[in-house]
Order: structure tokens, then C-alpha cells, then sequence
């Protein structure tokens, strides 16, 4: 059994609170040294900055391995902190990465786990962050990011316990910061948010202004999204010059004997005491926050310690300067009891980062854009197995602990600034792939018997999902005349989707021909693929799986009935009702949601900056796209392959025959659906002829005269709400457009990018399969970057130009965009808005049916004659205004559920209103017996929560409102849930069988709760 199930069972959920501290100079559990009023405070924050991963492996810094590429050992950081602490009960530290933690505490004896405990209790240690791993925020999507905090703060209440509990975000590494990563901090019931980069025209302003300290309002929907922010002002989160004392620093350490030819105590005073006073002038208080720490510090932490201590004892009895050892809480709780005026409230994002004039941080949205989509690949399995998981736990008590165990960690890893982003060297790269593969194998074993069970059938299935089906590989549908096809659908509405499975060419039967299907080319032969696991088909079986369960699943049967495919579609006779093909081969218009719009699509791309003929030597990179010019290089020969007006969907496909660069692409529409799907494949590309990188950007146009979305444009934030944009122009501060056109107008985009013309009522939208940077450079135009391969070297740290390599030729991408097209305000010819399309079609996209192949020897009349065929989890569908966030197995015999809004305020007139749900007895197969409300990373109940004493923030424009971000917590009812537009509510729940619930004599149904109490009254009364 996991240690942490093992721990947990000794921890109630209703202890997880600690009572109320009435000490002035405490927070929580930390003990604050004192602040003085009239003197400037300077707060030293000793922290050791540990990526999960960049430049070696998870493994490689863990245990201090491969130091002839950089000299790390974390656990040999951790322990040495330890030690260091139990030695001068005045010393603090700060801890961050959990998922380091949870690798040292393993290692440890219990004498060592209680004493590293009594540290966390006693106030030296801040666990801070809280996270699996100090996650993106650009390319992270809002369900991986409330994942792996969810998995961080378990692991942290099952080991350290209340005191451990976070209450500050430190995002101090990640390449710019986003407004919904803020808002869901305020969710978890963080006080702030603590940072160091952002675009530096950004910060000479509010250091000129005194807005260092600043409030954020994290979200335009919730109530009370405001938390704290603070900016380091130093050198991103690094000691100041001449004060970094680790064993790796080069500054002269301190030397407190008067004696002593080398005394300098008095120096170093002088030196800081010029350096506080001009630090002074950016904060609105007399406190200022200093990092005393860097990347893996602290590895010998006497020798720090042993400096600070000296440091600080020299600034005693100072008439000026007060030095302290602190917090990130201490620091946040001086400024609230200081702070007399108001703070500046920021209501968007600090993207784009740059840090000067020709380094723009927007390359990174694209970079390796493969793992970017495997990342998301893990994300939907992970959600289809946790609920599958639950389902099946419940009904047969088993536990599933291990199975989903490595595959939650590894999604935390993948969150990591170097690993979705793309900023890892390749052998790190290597390994997260290899991570991840091994966490889905883990959590897909043994499927098929929990499918047999939840049908209650005895079939046996050996199910695989088919990883390799994006290169047309799939083993069971090739190789076999029939097989099983399970869907399952883990969103909370009934849904239709397309099932595409690679087979050899020839003819076939799904269900026994009751299901319309097409055989159609795949988009490529995929002759440079040479892999064990198969060799690529040359075609696809595509049907329809409609009307699929909420929660639930159907099997399909497919059976192979000739070797030769019956027809052939002529190109020249295509003809499809949602879009047209214009002369050139680029798509001409779309017709979707009743009306027309004349749109077109090609694909462009950028020659890559190298730094030389400028004398810059600023390249694009893994993090930077700096492109040699405004315009971009066309791709003008564009040839039509192949086309099909079929049962099922209408395919369109395209080849550019260019030697820049190997692109395919298909775009495709399934009947009925109110979208169009582009499909492309882009690689090989060229970097030889002229040594210089490229980035291959897809782009989208509208081609009427009347669409006119002047300079702005709309982006979203970790898929969750959606920002304007406005080009060359920052909402806060003033920069220089002109310098860098195209790469300071990127931003990240993770779901979607929208124009829209306000006075024609026109909105169109690219929902994406992946982040990817984006941009509206030019009127009535949306662009997306794709794949880029570059020959430098940003100089950013990673040591490598990003330049994959795979089958001996630059890698190819094969990705996804979809579509949009309808009304900005107005309602479609369905009934609701583009906007709320576009949202329901990016859950659908984002949490896709999980499938499934068996080989089977049954015939479909067999099949169905033996087996059932269809599995529903839910009563009926949720509105689709309504999403299970989550639903997965927590602790024995306890459920984690989260049900979210997916609409914001001004979406849709009725989807955006406020929803009911009666979640009580929404499930098919068990009634929820007990629900706990807590706060979205479900390690704290709401109702301490709301009762805890919150800081407020006086601010020089208006919040959205001071009340609380969910409605007030009833615990242990079981009532109907209402939620409002973007709110997310988290509940611990217990499950009983509904045939088992509890009757009164008069036929009513009772809570087990009140079972309970009359059984007591009538013993009470017997006795």
C-alpha cells in the first residue's frame, strides 16, 4: 500500500485545521520575528529554487547524479536544511517542489520525519507553493494545474500535517505569470502570490510608482479573486551583488573578527544599507523582500546560514535597517498590518515576458510542440481512468491506489516551467516521454476487467488504447477481422464522438452494419516511421459513437468483410454543405451555424534570428522567438490528394509541395456538427539550405470586406477565461512596438484565440489541441504557431538549440485545430452563442472519450446476445453549462468530486446564468451519503476556511466584489449544488448503494446520519 494512503488513515478530514493562534507575530504556525515600525524591514527569505527537471532528469538532481552538466543534489539540500535549522531554532527556510519532498521523506526514519515536522510546527519551515512542482503558466491548462497542486497538498497534509498547509504561491521561476493562475490560488485559499519575472519595462514602472506590492484580481466572474502580489527587486530570486554566500557563489563571505585584516563586517552594513534604502522606494511599506537563495542552493546550508547569521546580528541595534530572518507569510502579514495606502489592483496577466528590448519569452508557448500534446493525451486518460476507478471501486471495493498513483505525479512533473514548455535539454525531454508512457501503461492496466465489471459481463476485453494512432499504428485494428471498440465519455452530457482507427484497406461492418462509417486515406503514408510496434496503415475506419452516456461507455463491434475498399471519390466531385475549396486549393468560405463567412487558411512561416548580423547575439530559441523580419515567408504551391463526401464526414485533403518544409493537412467536417476540423501534419522542415531556423505558423483570414476586428483580439488563461488583447499595446505600462512587432504581440494561447467584429455581430474562433503562441498581427487575420526548429542557442540557460531530431530528419507534428465561426452576441441558428460553443466544444476536445481495442471472436449477434453493450454513470446528462471537473477515488472509502460552471458572466444569456444541481442522486448506480465541502485543492474545509481571519486590500480601483469565491459551506449536507459562471466547487464525498439507503416507517428515505440519531433516541428509550 502507498506510504501516504497508509498516514492518511490516521488523519480525519475535520482535523485538518489548526485552532486559531491569537500571537501577533504568528500566521498560522510560523512565528514572525518582529517587525519595527520606524526602521525599514528587510525580510530574508532563504530558499533553495529545485526544477523537477531541466537540465538533467528528475532522477539525475534528486540524487545528485551527471554534475558534469550541473552540480545538484536536492536531497542532499533538504537534509542539509534540516540539519541546519535544528541548530538555531532562528533560522527559517522555505520548501516548495513536493514532489522532491516526497522523495526525501521516503528516505527518512521516523526520527527524522517527526523532528523535520516539529521544524513546520515550530515555525522555520513555510511549506510553500504546495504543487507537485512549480508549474507554467502559459502553456498548463487549469485542470492539469488543480491536479497536481491537489496531489501536492495531499501528499503535504498526510506527511507534515496542518502547519504544512501553504498559504502563498511562489512562482518565482516560471517565464511570465497568468491571471487565472491567481485566481485559482484564491481558490486553494492562498494569501498571495510571489514572484520575479516580468517584462522588464513592466517593472522599471512600478518601481517608479511604488507598486512592487500590488493587488491581483484573478478573475473578472468570481467573487473575492484578489489576492496579494509581490515582485523581488533584485536580480530575479537571487540574493543582491556581493550577498550570496552558498558554496557555489563567488562573493566574499562575511568576516565578524575586528582582528581580522579581511574584517568587513562594517563594509557589507554600509554596502546593504545603501541598497535597502533604494529597494525601499519600490515598495509601499518600510518591509522589503529579499531572496537569499538560487537554482539548488543551500546543498551545504551551514555556510549560508553561518553568513546570515552574522549578517543579521551586525544590523542590531542599526537606527535604520532591521534585518530578519523570514517568510513569504511573515513578509505578507508585515505589509498588511504596515500598509496606510492604497495598493495598485492589476486585472490581467503579465504576459508577455521579456527581459529587454530584443528578448521576448513567446517562443516557449510552441516549443516541442509533441510533448506539448502527449502532456495533454496524459491529462485525458488520467481523467477517463480516475473515473473509471471510482465507479468500479465503489461497486466492488476495490482499490486502485497504484494504478493511478504514478500517473498523478507524472502529470505533476509535466507541469514543470522546463517540461511543457519545451525548455529542457533533449535527454530530459527523452525522459518525461518515457515518464509518462510508463504512468499511462500503469494507469490503463486492467481496464478490461473493470469495464467486464461495470457491464457485469465476463468478456475478457485486453484493452489498449492505441498511443501510436496519431502515426496510423494501432496492432488489434490492423491485424484483426474483428474487434471490440469500447467509448468512454467522461463528461457529464451525453455526447456524439468520432471514433478513428487505423485498418488496412478493404471493407467493414460496425455493429453488424447498423452504424454508418467511412474508410478514408490517411493523411500520410508514414514512410519514415520505423518502430517495433507496427508499421502504419494507409487507412482509417471513422463512425459515429453518438448519444454516449455521461460517465458511461459504449462497446461497439467492427468486423473486416472484404480485402478491397467498394469505391472511389473523385476529387472533382466534392461538394460539402460547410465548406468550399477555392481555386488555389486553400479553403475559400465556411458555412457554419447558418451563416457564410468567406475565411482562408494557409500555412507561413518566419526565418529564425540568429543574433550575428545584428551584433545582438539574441537568437530565437527554446524560450525567445525573435524573427528576422515583420512578415512572414509564403507557401503558395498547395496540390488537393485526395477528397471524400462520405457517410460520416466530409475530408478535404491538402499537400504543400514546398522544400522548406513537408506539410499535410486535411481539413475535415462531420455531418451535423457546427465545426471544422483542420488536421495537419508539419515537419522535415529545412534548416540546411540557408543554416537558419524556421517557424511554421498556420493562418487564418477573413476574406469579406465588411469583417473588421480593428487591433483587437481575445486569448484565453489556462483555458479558463478569456483576456483582450490589444496589438502594440500594454494595458499597465508603456513599451517600445516597433522594436519587436511580431514577437511582443505573442501570447500564450491554451485553448483559444477569438476575433471578433463588434459592429457585424461576427465572432470566429481556433480552438487548439495544445498551447501554441498566438497572435492577431494584422486586421481580420489569426495566426497560431505550429513547430519551429532552430540552429542557436537562446542563451537562456538550456545550453542547446532546439533542433529535434527522430527517423533521421527534423521531427514531425501532427496537431489539431478546430473552427468557430457565428454571432459575437446574437444566438446561432441552435439556440446559443459562439461563445458558449466554443466552450462546450473545448471540454469536449480537452477531456475526449477514452477508447479502447480488444480482439474479439465473437460475432456482433453473439456479442450482443451475451454481453450488455452500454454503461451509464450518470441519471442523466448535466446542462452543458455544468462539467465533473473531477471525480476519482481519495481516501478508503472517500470520493473527491468537482463540479465547475464552464460558462463566464457574459457568455450566453441562459448558460451563463447560475445552475442547480441535484448532485445527491445524479449517479446511476450510488447515492452520495455524506459531501464535505473544501477549498479547490480539497486539503481544507471550506468552513474553516471561511472562518479564518483573511486579509484585505485597500486598492485604487474597484474589486468585483468582497465576498467570499463559493457559497457558504454547510458541511455533511447532501443538498443540490448551485454554481455561478467560471465557479468551481470541491467536495469530499462518501457513496451508498442506492437499494441500500435507509427507510423510515414512512417510506422516506433517510440520511445515514439521521439513521444514526433515531437508533440512539431509541436505545436512549429502551434504557
Amino acid at each position: 500500500m502507498d506510504l501516504r494512503v497508509i498516514i492518511l488513515v490516521c488523519v480525519s478530514l475535520t482535523g485538518i485545521v489548526a485552532n486559531p493562534v491569537k500571537d501577533e507575530n504568528k500566521v498560522g504556525c510560523l512565528v514572525c520575528h518582529p517587525v519595527v515600525d520606524n526602521k525599514i524591514n528587510v525580510h530574508l527569505i532563504p530558499h533553495s529554487h529545485d526544477d523537477v527537471g531541466w537540465l538533467k532528469t528528475v532522477d539525475q538532481y534528486y540524487y545528485g547524479m551527471n554534475t558534469n552538466t550541473q552540480h545538484a543534489g536536492v536531497q542532499y539540500i533538504i537534509t542539509s536544511v534540516y540539519e541546519a535549522l535544528l541548530e538555531n531554532p532562528d533560522r527559517r527556510f522555505m520548501q516548495v517542489e513536493t514532489q522532491y519532498f516526497w522523495l526525501w521523506w521516503k528516505h527518512q526514519n521516523e526520527d527524522t520525519r517527526n523532528n523535520y515536522k516539529k521544524l513546520v510546527e515550530n515555525g522555520q519551515i513555510e511549506m510553500a507553493n504546495g504543487a507537485w512542482s512549480m508549474n507554467d503558466e502559459a502553456c498548463a491548462n487549469y485542470q492539469s494545474t488543480i491536479d497536481q497542486f491537489t496531489w501536492g497538498l495531499r501528499t503535504l497534509s498526510e506527511t507534515v500535517g496542518d502547519c504544512g498547509r501553504p498559504r502563498v504561491g511562489w512562482q518565482i521561476d516560471p517565464f511570465g505569470h497568468s491571471r487565472e493562475q491567481a485566481s485559482l490560488l484564491s481558490q486553494f485559499g492562498y494569501d498571495a502570490m510571489i514572484f520575479a519575472r516580468l517584462d522588464h519595462d513592466d517593472k522599471i514602472h512600478r518601481m517608479k510608482n511604488k507598486s512592487m506590492d500590488f493587488a491581483w484580481q484573478g478573475s473578472q466572474n468570481l467573487d473575492n479573486s484578489v489576492i496579494f502580489g509581490s515582485i523581488f527587486a533584485t536580480d530575479l530570486y537571487f540574493p543582491p551583488n556581493g550577498f550570496c554566500w552558498d558554496y557555489n557563489c563567488a562573493d566574499d563571505t562575511i568576516d565578524d573578527d575586528p582582528n581580522s585584516p579581511f574584517y568587513n563586517v562594517d563594509d557589507k552594513v554600509k554596502t546593504f544599507t545603501t541598497l535597502a534604502k533604494r529597494y525601499a522606494n519600490y515598495f509601499s511599506t518600510n518591509n522589503i523582500i529579499i531572496p537569499m537563495g538560487g537554482d539548488f542552493q543551500f546543498e551545504a546550508a551551514e555556510k549560508n546560514y553561518n553568513n546570515m547569521d552574522k549578517f543579521i546580528k551586525a544590523f542590531e541595534g542599526n537606527s535604520e535597517i532591521n534585518v530578519i530572518y523570514s517568510t513569504p507569510s511573515c513578509y505578507i502579514k508585515a505589509v498588511n498590518d504596515a500598509i496606510d495606502t492604497e495598493l495598485t489592483l492589476k486585472t490581467d496577466d503579465f504576459f508577455p515576458y521579456s527581459n529587454d528590448i530584443h528578448s521576448f519569452w513567446t517562443g516557449y508557448f510552441t516549443s516541442r510542440p509533441n510533448s506539448k500534446r502527449f502532456e495533454r493525451t496524459g491529462h485525458n486518460i488520467l481523467q477517463a481512468t480516475k473515473q473509471l476507478f471510482a465507479q468500479n471501486s465503489f461497486l466492488t471495493n476495490k482499490t486502485f491506489d497504484e494504478n493511478l498513483r504514478y500517473l498523478r505525479e507524472v502529470m505533476g512533473i509535466m507541469q514543470h516551467h522546463d517540461a511543457i514548455t519545451g525548455t529542457e535539454k533533449q535527454h530530459v525531454a527523452n525522459d518525461y516521454v518515457r515518464r509518462l508512457t510508463r504512468g499511462i501503461e500503469y494507469a490503463e492496466n486492467g481496464l478490461g476487467t473493470i469495464v467486464d465489471e461495470l457491464l457485469e459481463n465476463d468478456l475478457n476485453l485486453d484493452l489498449t488504447s492505441c498511443l501510436l494512432s496519431n502515426i496510423s499504428i494501432c496492432t488489434v485494428s490492423q491485424s484483426s477481422d474483428q474487434f471490440i471498440t469500447v467509448v468512454y465519455n467522461p463528461l457529464a452530457w451525453a455526447i456524439t464522438h468520432y471514433v478513428r482507427l487505423p485498418v488496412e484497406e478493404g471493407t467493414y461492418e460496425v455493429n453488424g452494419g447498423d452504424i454508418p462509417h467511412d474508410v478514408i486515406p490517411t493523411i500520410s503514408d508514414f514512410n519514415y516511421v520505423v518502430l517495433n510496434e507496427g508499421t502504419p496503415s494507409a487507412y482509417e475506419l471513422v463512425f459515429a459513437a453518438k448519444e454516449l452516456p455521461p460517465l458511461g461507455l459504449k462497446i461497439y463491434h467492427v468486423k473486416k468483410t472484404s480485402d478491397k475498399l467498394s469505391e472511389d471519390k473523385s476529387i472533382d466531385t466534392f461538394k460539402s454543405k460547410a465548406f468550399k475549396i477555392g481555386n488555389n486549393n486553400l479553403l475559400a468560405s465556411v458555412t457554419l451555424n447558418g451563416n457564410n463567412y468567406g475565411l482562408t487558411q494557409n500555412f507561413k512561416y518566419y526565418y529564425s534570428e540568429t543574433g550575428e548580423h545584428d551584433h545582438t547575439d539574441i537568437a530565437s530559441g527554446a524560450y525567445l522567438f525573435r524573427p528576422t523580419k515583420e512578415e512572414p515567408e509564403s507557401l503558395d504551391n498547395i496540390e488537393i490528394t485526395y477528397s471524400i463526401n462520405g457517410n460520416v464526414v466530409d475530408e478535404v485533403h491538402q499537400r504543400w509541395t514546398e522544400d522548406a518544409v513537408d506539410i499535410l493537412q486535411i481539413i475535415r467536417w462531420y455531418h451535423d456538427e457546427d465545426y471544422l476540423e483542420f488536421d495537419w501534419i508539419v515537419g522535415n522542415i529545412d534548416v540546411k539550405k540557408v543554416q537558419q531556423g524556421k517557424e511554421i505558423i498556420t493562418k487564418f483570414t477573413a476574406t469579406d470586406d465588411y469583417f473588421n476586428n480593428g487591433n483587437n483580439f481575445y486569448t484565453d488563461s489556462n483555458g479558463r477565461e478569456m483576456l483582450k488583447r490589444t496589438r502594440n499595446n500594454r494595458p499597465d505600462y508603456s513599451y517600445n512596438a516597433f522594436i519587436e512587432p511580431v514577437a511582443g504581440n505573442y501570447y500564450p494561447v491554451t485553448s483559444k484565440i477569438v476575433m471578433k467584429d463588434e459592429n457585424k455581430d461576427i465572432e470566429i474562433a481556433v480552438l487548439t489541441d495544445r498551447s501554441q503562441g498566438g497572435s492577431s498581427l494584422n486586421t481580420n487575420e489569426l495566426e497560431l504557431m505550429v513547430h519551429r526548429r532552430l540552429l542557436k542557442d537562446d542563451n537562456k540557460g538550456v545550453g542547446e538549440s532546439l533542433n529535434e531530431v527522430e527517423f533521421n530528419r527534423g521531427i514531425y507534428v501532427r496537431g489539431s485545430h478546430y473552427l468557430i465561426a457565428g454571432k459575437a452576441s446574437g444566438l446561432n441558428s441552435n439556440g446559443i452563442t459562439t461563445a458558449a460553443l466554443e466552450r462546450i466544444l473545448a471540454q469536449k476536445k480537452l477531456v475526449q472519450p477514452w477508447i479502447g481495442v480488444a480482439e474479439t471472436d465473437q460475432s456482433y449477434d453473439e456479442l450482443k446476445k451475451d454481453a450488455k453493450l452500454t454503461y451509464e454513470g450518470l441519471e442523466s446528462s448535466f446542462p452543458e453549462n455544468v462539467n465533473i471537473l473531477t471525480f476519482e477515488p481519495w481516501t478508503e472509502k472517500e470520493y473527491l468530486l468537482r463540479l465547475e460552471h464552464i460558462m463566464e458572466k457574459n457568455d450566453d444569456a441562459n448558460l451563463s446564468e447560475p445552475v442547480t444541481v441535484d448532485i445527491a442522486n445524479a449517479f446511476k448506480h450510488f447515492t452520495i451519503e455524506k459531501m464535505t465541502e473544501t477549498t479547490l485543492g480539497a486539503n481544507e474545509l471550506l468552513a474553516h476556511y471561511q472562518r479564518r481571519k483573511k486579509y484585505t486590500w485597500k486598492t485604487n480601483k474597484p474589486q468585483v466584489s468582497k465576498t467570499s469565491v463559493t457559497d457558504e459551506a454547510d458541511d455533511d449536507t447532501v443538498a443540490p449544488i448551485s454554481l455561478k459562471p467560471m465557479q468551481i466547487r470541491t467536495f469530499i464525498v462518501k457513496l451508498t448503494n442506492k437499494q441500500d439507503i435507509p427507510v423510515d416507517d414512512f417510506g422516506v428515505m433517510m440520511k445515514p446520519a439521521t439513521s444514526v440519531i433515531m437508533l440512539i433516541a431509541i436505545i436512549a428509550y429502551l434504557f
